[in-house]
Protein backbone atom coordinates (compact mmCIF):
# COMPACT_ATOMS: atom_id res chain seq x y z
CA UNK A 1 0.00 0.00 0.00
CA UNK A 2 1.43 3.35 -1.04
CA UNK A 3 2.21 6.26 1.25
CA UNK A 4 2.18 4.15 4.39
CA UNK A 5 5.09 6.32 5.56
CA UNK A 6 2.77 9.30 5.88
CA UNK A 7 1.52 10.11 9.34
CA UNK A 8 -0.18 13.01 11.06
CA UNK A 9 -0.67 13.37 14.79
CA UNK A 10 -0.02 9.68 15.31
CA UNK A 11 -2.37 8.54 12.51
CA UNK A 12 -1.06 6.50 9.58
CA UNK A 13 -2.33 7.73 6.20
CA UNK A 14 -2.86 5.01 3.59
CA UNK A 15 -3.66 5.70 -0.04
CA UNK A 16 -6.13 3.23 -1.57
CA UNK A 17 -5.74 3.26 -5.35
CA UNK A 18 -6.71 -0.21 -6.54
CA UNK A 19 -9.63 -2.62 -6.19
CA UNK A 20 -7.42 -4.97 -4.14
CA UNK A 21 -6.44 -2.23 -1.68
CA UNK A 22 -10.07 -1.10 -1.46
CA UNK A 23 -11.14 -4.62 -0.51
CA UNK A 24 -8.52 -4.65 2.27
CA UNK A 25 -9.62 -1.25 3.58
CA UNK A 26 -13.30 -2.20 3.57
CA UNK A 27 -12.52 -5.44 5.41
CA UNK A 28 -10.74 -3.42 8.09
CA UNK A 29 -13.59 -0.92 8.42
CA UNK A 30 -16.74 -3.03 8.07
CA UNK A 31 -16.97 -4.01 11.76
CA UNK A 32 -16.66 -0.42 12.99
CA UNK A 33 -19.51 1.23 14.86
CA UNK A 34 -18.48 4.74 13.80
CA UNK A 35 -16.63 6.01 10.75
CA UNK A 36 -15.41 9.55 10.16
CA UNK A 37 -16.11 10.42 6.53
CA UNK A 38 -15.27 13.23 4.13
CA UNK A 39 -15.10 13.70 0.37
CA UNK A 40 -12.92 15.84 -1.83
CA UNK A 41 -14.65 16.80 -5.04
CA UNK A 42 -14.56 19.25 -7.91
CA UNK A 43 -17.75 21.20 -8.53
CA UNK A 44 -17.31 23.35 -11.62
CA UNK A 45 -13.98 24.66 -10.33
CA UNK A 46 -11.33 22.99 -12.49
CA UNK A 47 -13.40 20.53 -14.55
CA UNK A 48 -16.90 20.16 -15.94
CA UNK A 49 -19.56 18.90 -13.56
CA UNK A 50 -19.75 17.69 -9.96
CA UNK A 51 -17.09 15.00 -9.65
CA UNK A 52 -15.77 12.80 -6.85
CA UNK A 53 -12.00 13.03 -6.34
CA UNK A 54 -11.33 11.35 -2.96
CA UNK A 55 -13.10 9.52 -0.14
CA UNK A 56 -11.51 9.73 3.32
CA UNK A 57 -12.46 7.22 6.00
CA UNK A 58 -11.19 6.33 9.45
CA UNK A 59 -12.61 4.28 12.28
CA UNK A 60 -10.43 6.12 14.77
CA UNK A 61 -8.07 3.15 15.16
CA UNK A 62 -4.98 5.04 14.03
CA UNK A 63 -5.36 4.46 10.28
CA UNK A 64 -6.88 6.91 7.81
CA UNK A 65 -7.74 5.55 4.37
CA UNK A 66 -7.63 7.95 1.42
CA UNK A 67 -9.57 6.27 -1.39
CA UNK A 68 -8.72 7.43 -4.90
CA UNK A 69 -11.77 6.66 -7.08
CA UNK A 70 -10.01 7.30 -10.41
CA UNK A 71 -8.18 3.95 -10.77
CA UNK A 72 -10.83 1.92 -8.89
CA UNK A 73 -13.32 0.07 -11.10
CA UNK A 74 -16.10 -0.39 -8.53
CA UNK A 75 -16.86 1.77 -5.50
CA UNK A 76 -19.77 -0.40 -4.34
CA UNK A 77 -17.75 -1.97 -1.49
CA UNK A 78 -17.13 1.40 0.14
CA UNK A 79 -20.66 2.56 -0.67
CA UNK A 80 -21.94 -0.47 1.27
CA UNK A 81 -20.20 0.91 4.37
CA UNK A 82 -21.68 4.35 3.85
CA UNK A 83 -25.18 2.90 3.41
CA UNK A 84 -24.89 0.59 6.44
CA UNK A 85 -27.36 1.83 9.08
CA UNK A 86 -25.42 0.05 11.84
CA UNK A 87 -22.37 2.28 11.30
CA UNK A 88 -22.59 5.95 12.31
CA UNK A 89 -20.99 8.27 9.76
CA UNK A 90 -19.44 11.32 11.40
CA UNK A 91 -19.20 14.15 8.88
CA UNK A 92 -18.57 17.87 9.21
CA UNK A 93 -20.88 19.97 7.01
CA UNK A 94 -22.25 17.06 5.04
CA UNK A 95 -24.73 18.63 2.59
CA UNK A 96 -22.62 18.59 -0.58
CA UNK A 97 -21.04 15.26 0.30
CA UNK A 98 -24.48 13.68 0.67
CA UNK A 99 -25.70 15.19 -2.61
CA UNK A 100 -22.66 13.90 -4.50
CA UNK A 101 -23.00 10.43 -2.98
CA UNK A 102 -26.68 10.39 -3.97
CA UNK A 103 -25.73 11.46 -7.50
CA UNK A 104 -23.39 8.45 -7.61
CA UNK A 105 -26.14 6.09 -6.40
CA UNK A 106 -25.08 5.89 -2.75
CA UNK A 107 -27.72 6.73 -0.13
CA UNK A 108 -26.00 7.49 3.14
CA UNK A 109 -27.53 6.37 6.43
CA UNK A 110 -26.86 7.09 10.13
CA UNK A 111 -25.40 10.55 9.61
CA UNK A 112 -23.99 12.55 12.51
CA UNK A 113 -23.04 16.02 11.30
CA UNK A 114 -20.69 17.80 13.70
CA UNK A 115 -21.21 21.11 11.87
CA UNK A 116 -24.89 20.95 12.79
CA UNK A 117 -23.95 20.11 16.38
CA UNK A 118 -21.75 23.23 16.49
CA UNK A 119 -24.61 25.37 15.15
CA UNK A 120 -26.95 23.93 17.78
CA UNK A 121 -24.38 25.02 20.36
CA UNK A 122 -24.59 28.57 18.96
CA UNK A 123 -21.21 28.68 17.24
CA UNK A 124 -20.89 31.90 15.26
CA UNK A 125 -18.52 30.14 12.85
CA UNK A 126 -18.72 26.37 12.67
CA UNK A 127 -16.00 25.42 10.18
CA UNK A 128 -13.82 22.44 11.06
CA UNK A 129 -10.84 24.74 11.58
CA UNK A 130 -12.82 26.93 13.98
CA UNK A 131 -14.17 24.00 15.99
CA UNK A 132 -10.71 22.44 16.28
CA UNK A 133 -9.24 25.73 17.45
CA UNK A 134 -11.98 26.49 19.98
CA UNK A 135 -12.44 23.00 21.37
CA UNK A 136 -8.91 21.55 21.15
CA UNK A 137 -6.67 24.57 20.50
CA UNK A 138 -5.39 22.94 17.30
CA UNK A 139 -4.39 24.96 14.27
CA UNK A 140 -4.72 23.22 10.91
CA UNK A 141 -3.00 24.11 7.66
CA UNK A 142 -5.61 25.11 5.05
CA UNK A 143 -3.11 25.83 2.26
CA UNK A 144 -4.52 22.93 0.21
CA UNK A 145 -8.12 24.10 0.54
CA UNK A 146 -8.27 25.26 -3.09
CA UNK A 147 -6.14 22.38 -4.35
CA UNK A 148 -6.95 20.78 -7.69
CA UNK A 149 -8.00 17.31 -6.53
CA UNK A 150 -8.21 16.05 -10.11
CA UNK A 151 -4.44 16.05 -10.56
CA UNK A 152 -2.40 12.89 -10.13
CA UNK A 153 -0.17 11.89 -8.48
CA UNK A 154 -1.48 13.32 -5.22
CA UNK A 155 1.14 15.14 -3.19
CA UNK A 156 1.98 14.36 0.43
CA UNK A 157 0.56 17.78 1.35
CA UNK A 158 -2.75 16.91 -0.31
CA UNK A 159 -2.95 13.53 1.41
CA UNK A 160 -2.27 15.06 4.82
CA UNK A 161 -4.84 17.79 4.25
CA UNK A 162 -7.44 15.23 3.21
CA UNK A 163 -6.68 13.11 6.29
CA UNK A 164 -6.98 16.07 8.67
CA UNK A 165 -10.59 16.48 7.53
CA UNK A 166 -11.49 13.20 9.26
CA UNK A 167 -8.91 12.18 11.86
CA UNK A 168 -10.23 14.56 14.52
CA UNK A 169 -13.93 13.99 13.89
CA UNK A 170 -14.37 11.23 16.51
CA UNK A 171 -13.02 13.55 19.23
CA UNK A 172 -15.06 16.49 17.97
CA UNK A 173 -18.18 14.33 17.92
CA UNK A 174 -17.66 13.13 21.50
CA UNK A 175 -17.10 16.68 22.79
CA UNK A 176 -19.97 18.38 20.94
CA UNK A 177 -22.44 15.56 21.44
CA UNK A 178 -21.89 15.70 25.19
CA UNK A 179 -22.53 19.45 25.19
CA UNK A 180 -25.66 19.08 23.04
CA UNK A 181 -27.01 16.49 25.47
CA UNK A 182 -26.26 18.74 28.44
CA UNK A 183 -28.31 21.51 26.82
CA UNK A 184 -31.23 19.16 26.20
CA UNK A 185 -31.06 19.59 22.44
CA UNK A 186 -30.20 16.08 21.32
CA UNK A 187 -33.57 15.75 19.58
CA UNK A 188 -32.65 18.79 17.48
CA UNK A 189 -29.53 17.01 16.26
CA UNK A 190 -31.33 13.75 15.61
CA UNK A 191 -33.98 15.41 13.46
CA UNK A 192 -31.45 17.53 11.57
CA UNK A 193 -29.37 14.42 10.81
CA UNK A 194 -32.44 12.51 9.62
CA UNK A 195 -33.34 15.37 7.31
CA UNK A 196 -29.82 15.37 5.88
CA UNK A 197 -30.27 11.72 4.93
CA UNK A 198 -33.26 12.68 2.76
CA UNK A 199 -31.23 15.02 0.54
CA UNK A 200 -31.30 13.97 -3.11
CA UNK A 201 -29.34 15.31 -6.03
CA UNK A 202 -31.21 16.82 -8.97
CA UNK A 203 -30.28 19.08 -11.84
CA UNK A 204 -31.75 22.59 -11.44
CA UNK A 205 -34.77 23.52 -13.53
CA UNK A 206 -34.23 26.24 -16.13
CA UNK A 207 -30.59 26.82 -15.10
CA UNK A 208 -30.19 29.47 -17.80
CA UNK A 209 -32.63 31.70 -15.94
CA UNK A 210 -30.46 31.57 -12.83
CA UNK A 211 -27.65 33.44 -14.56
CA UNK A 212 -27.12 36.97 -13.32
CA UNK A 213 -29.32 39.48 -15.19
CA UNK A 214 -31.18 36.76 -17.11
CA UNK A 215 -34.36 38.11 -15.50
CA UNK A 216 -33.79 41.37 -17.40
CA UNK A 217 -34.32 39.62 -20.74
CA UNK A 218 -37.67 39.39 -22.48
CA UNK A 219 -39.24 35.99 -23.23
CA UNK A 220 -37.76 35.85 -26.74
CA UNK A 221 -34.26 36.61 -25.45
CA UNK A 222 -34.64 34.08 -22.65
CA UNK A 223 -35.53 31.44 -25.22
CA UNK A 224 -32.35 32.23 -27.15
CA UNK A 225 -30.38 32.16 -23.90
CA UNK A 226 -31.65 28.63 -23.27
CA UNK A 227 -30.23 27.50 -26.62
CA UNK A 228 -26.92 29.25 -26.03
CA UNK A 229 -26.74 27.72 -22.55
CA UNK A 230 -27.15 24.22 -24.02
CA UNK A 231 -24.40 24.94 -26.58
CA UNK A 232 -22.06 26.13 -23.83
CA UNK A 233 -22.75 23.00 -21.76
CA UNK A 234 -21.84 20.79 -24.74
CA UNK A 235 -18.61 22.71 -25.31
CA UNK A 236 -17.77 22.55 -21.59
CA UNK A 237 -18.11 18.76 -21.67
CA UNK A 238 -15.89 18.59 -24.76
CA UNK A 239 -13.13 20.61 -23.10
CA UNK A 240 -13.85 19.23 -19.59
CA UNK A 241 -13.89 22.75 -18.23
CA UNK A 242 -16.44 24.60 -16.09
CA UNK A 243 -19.06 26.10 -18.41
CA UNK A 244 -18.27 29.64 -17.28
CA UNK A 245 -14.69 29.10 -18.54
CA UNK A 246 -16.04 28.54 -22.06
CA UNK A 247 -18.23 31.65 -22.13
CA UNK A 248 -18.61 33.80 -19.04
CA UNK A 249 -22.14 34.11 -17.66
CA UNK A 250 -22.17 37.83 -18.35
CA UNK A 251 -21.10 37.35 -21.97
CA UNK A 252 -23.69 34.60 -22.54
CA UNK A 253 -26.54 36.81 -21.34
CA UNK A 254 -25.18 39.70 -23.39
CA UNK A 255 -25.18 37.57 -26.55
CA UNK A 256 -28.76 36.45 -25.96
CA UNK A 257 -29.78 40.09 -25.63
CA UNK A 258 -27.84 41.10 -28.75
CA UNK A 259 -28.34 38.07 -30.94
CA UNK A 260 -27.84 39.95 -34.23
CA UNK A 261 -24.23 40.73 -33.39
CA UNK A 262 -21.35 39.61 -35.61
CA UNK A 263 -20.22 36.38 -33.92
CA UNK A 264 -16.66 36.55 -35.24
CA UNK A 265 -16.19 40.06 -33.90
CA UNK A 266 -17.96 39.15 -30.67
CA UNK A 267 -15.69 36.16 -30.04
CA UNK A 268 -12.55 38.19 -30.58
CA UNK A 269 -13.54 41.28 -28.62
CA UNK A 270 -15.41 39.85 -25.64
CA UNK A 271 -13.86 39.03 -22.29
CA UNK A 272 -14.37 35.59 -20.76
CA UNK A 273 -14.20 33.50 -23.96
CA UNK A 274 -12.22 30.24 -24.02
CA UNK A 275 -9.59 30.23 -26.74
CA UNK A 276 -10.85 26.96 -28.18
CA UNK A 277 -14.18 28.55 -28.99
CA UNK A 278 -12.47 30.85 -31.50
CA UNK A 279 -11.54 27.96 -33.75
CA UNK A 280 -13.45 28.19 -37.03
CA UNK A 281 -15.31 24.92 -36.44
CA UNK A 282 -16.54 25.98 -33.00
CA UNK A 283 -17.33 29.48 -34.22
CA UNK A 284 -19.59 27.98 -36.86
CA UNK A 285 -21.27 25.77 -34.25
CA UNK A 286 -21.99 28.83 -32.11
CA UNK A 287 -23.43 30.65 -35.10
CA UNK A 288 -25.63 27.64 -35.85
CA UNK A 289 -26.77 27.36 -32.23
CA UNK A 290 -27.74 31.02 -32.21
CA UNK A 291 -29.53 30.74 -35.56
CA UNK A 292 -31.39 27.59 -34.45
CA UNK A 293 -32.53 29.17 -31.19
CA UNK A 294 -33.72 32.29 -33.00
CA UNK A 295 -35.56 30.24 -35.63
CA UNK A 296 -37.28 28.10 -32.98
CA UNK A 297 -38.29 31.16 -30.97
CA UNK A 298 -39.94 32.64 -34.04
CA UNK A 299 -41.58 29.35 -35.02
CA UNK A 300 -43.02 29.01 -31.51
CA UNK A 301 -44.23 32.62 -31.53
CA UNK A 302 -42.26 33.46 -28.41
CA UNK A 303 -43.26 36.90 -27.18
CA UNK A 304 -40.95 39.89 -26.96
CA UNK A 305 -42.79 40.95 -23.80
CA UNK A 306 -41.00 41.05 -20.48
CA UNK A 307 -42.03 38.80 -17.57
CA UNK A 308 -44.57 40.70 -15.50
CA UNK A 309 -43.06 39.72 -12.19
CA UNK A 310 -39.46 40.66 -12.93
CA UNK A 311 -39.66 43.72 -10.70
CA UNK A 312 -42.38 42.36 -8.41
CA UNK A 313 -41.83 43.05 -4.75
CA UNK A 314 -43.74 41.52 -1.85
CA UNK A 315 -46.93 43.40 -1.14
CA UNK A 316 -47.06 45.52 2.00
CA UNK A 317 -50.40 45.96 3.68
CA UNK A 318 -51.36 46.58 7.30
CA UNK A 319 -52.13 42.84 7.54
CA UNK A 320 -48.79 41.66 6.10
CA UNK A 321 -46.87 44.10 8.29
CA UNK A 322 -48.77 42.97 11.39
CA UNK A 323 -47.95 39.31 10.69
CA UNK A 324 -44.32 40.19 10.04
CA UNK A 325 -44.08 42.11 13.32
CA UNK A 326 -45.70 39.25 15.25
CA UNK A 327 -43.33 36.56 13.98
CA UNK A 328 -40.34 38.88 14.31
CA UNK A 329 -41.30 39.29 17.96
CA UNK A 330 -41.27 35.50 18.32
CA UNK A 331 -37.90 35.31 16.56
CA UNK A 332 -36.35 37.84 18.94
CA UNK A 333 -37.55 35.82 21.92
CA UNK A 334 -36.07 32.63 20.41
CA UNK A 335 -32.74 34.41 19.85
CA UNK A 336 -32.74 35.61 23.46
CA UNK A 337 -33.36 32.07 24.70
CA UNK A 338 -31.24 29.92 22.38
CA UNK A 339 -28.67 32.31 20.89
CA UNK A 340 -28.43 34.19 17.61
CA UNK A 341 -26.80 31.41 15.59
CA UNK A 342 -28.68 28.43 17.01
CA UNK A 343 -31.92 30.31 16.33
CA UNK A 344 -31.22 30.20 12.59
CA UNK A 345 -31.94 26.47 12.69
CA UNK A 346 -35.34 27.22 14.18
CA UNK A 347 -36.68 30.24 12.34
CA UNK A 348 -35.36 32.06 9.30
CA UNK A 349 -36.25 35.27 7.51
CA UNK A 350 -37.83 33.25 4.70
CA UNK A 351 -40.26 31.71 7.22
CA UNK A 352 -41.14 35.19 8.45
CA UNK A 353 -41.59 36.50 4.89
CA UNK A 354 -43.81 33.57 3.92
CA UNK A 355 -45.99 34.04 6.98
CA UNK A 356 -46.20 37.77 6.35
CA UNK A 357 -47.40 37.31 2.78
CA UNK A 358 -49.57 34.19 3.02
CA UNK A 359 -50.49 33.78 6.67
CA UNK A 360 -49.06 30.24 6.49
CA UNK A 361 -46.45 29.12 9.01
CA UNK A 362 -44.11 26.80 7.12
CA UNK A 363 -41.78 24.95 9.48
CA UNK A 364 -39.94 21.99 7.98
CA UNK A 365 -38.82 20.60 11.34
CA UNK A 366 -40.92 19.30 14.22
CA UNK A 367 -38.63 20.51 16.99
CA UNK A 368 -38.49 23.96 15.39
CA UNK A 369 -42.30 24.07 15.10
CA UNK A 370 -42.65 23.18 18.77
CA UNK A 371 -40.21 25.92 19.79
CA UNK A 372 -41.87 28.55 17.58
CA UNK A 373 -45.36 27.74 18.88
CA UNK A 374 -44.20 27.51 22.49
CA UNK A 375 -42.34 30.81 22.28
CA UNK A 376 -45.30 32.48 20.57
CA UNK A 377 -47.48 31.47 23.51
CA UNK A 378 -44.93 32.91 25.93
CA UNK A 379 -44.87 36.31 24.20
CA UNK A 380 -48.62 36.47 23.57
CA UNK A 381 -48.63 35.90 19.81
CA UNK A 382 -51.29 33.64 18.31
CA UNK A 383 -50.05 31.58 15.38
CA UNK A 384 -51.77 29.04 13.11
CA UNK A 385 -50.87 25.37 13.18
CA UNK A 386 -47.63 24.99 11.23
CA UNK A 387 -46.96 22.79 8.25
CA UNK A 388 -43.82 20.71 8.53
CA UNK A 389 -42.16 17.90 6.68
CA UNK A 390 -42.34 14.53 8.37
CA UNK A 391 -38.93 12.91 8.76
CA UNK A 392 -38.94 9.48 7.04
CA UNK A 393 -38.52 6.61 9.45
Amino acid sequence: MQNTHLTHDGVTIKLVDSDELLAQAVADLRNSTELALDLEFDQHRYTYGFNLCLIQLTSGNGICYIIDPFPITDLKPVFSLIENEQIVKIIHHSNNDILLLNKLGCNIRSVLDTDVAAKILNYERSSLATVLKEEFDKEIDKSQQSSNWNLRPLTDAQLKYAAIDVIYLHRIKDKLLNEVKQQGRIHWLQEENQLLETLTYSEPESPHLKLRNAFRLNYFEQYILKGLFAFREAMAKTYNKPASYIISNEALVDLAQNSKTDIHEWLNHTKGIHGGLKKSKNEEQLKQALADATKEAKANNISHDYPENRWLRPSRTPETEMRKDELTKVQKAIIAKYGEFASKLIITQSVINEYSQSGKLICLKKYASDIVLGTAGEVGVELPAPSYKEVPK
